[in-house]
């Protein structure tokens, strides 16, 4: 019978730490250790959508900050989840588009010369 009990209770413990141990706290965590200014994107648990940067952080929740807005106080329980997002450079991308145009261009020339001048003029 204590066998029983004692599995039981653990059984409840268990059960209680659960949301703890899944990473219900790791929203509060994510937005924490971010540095003020990350850009964000937040989804509510009420499928809300929202971008910004991140503001103040305090007990219960943090300010996000829209820049066309306004900033809005967000409570660390609405929020489902979290994500980062990343500036991205295209500057090798964009070199790569400029060498190509300046290739195609220069092939073009040539083919226009030859084309005139077949031996050489």
């Amino acid at each position: 019978m204590r066998q029983a009990l004692s599995f039981v209770l653990a059984l409840l413990m268990v059960s209680q730490m659960g949301p703890v141990a899944l990473g219900a706290d790791s929203v509060t965590n994510q937005i924490t250790g971010m540095r003020a200014g990350t850009n964000i994107e937040v989804h509510l648990k009420n499928k809300q959508t929202l971008r910004g940067a991140r503001g103040e952080v305090s007990g219960s929740g943090f300010t996000l900050l829209n820049s066309g807005a306004v900033d809005r106080q967000l409570v660390f329980d609405d929020v489902a989840s979290v994500k980062q997002l990343d500036k991205k450079s295209h500057t090798t991308r964009n070199v790569l588009i400029v060498v190509g145009i300046g290739l195609v261009a220069a092939v073009a020339v040539v083919a226009i010369h030859v084309k005139k001048c077949p031996l050489g003029c």
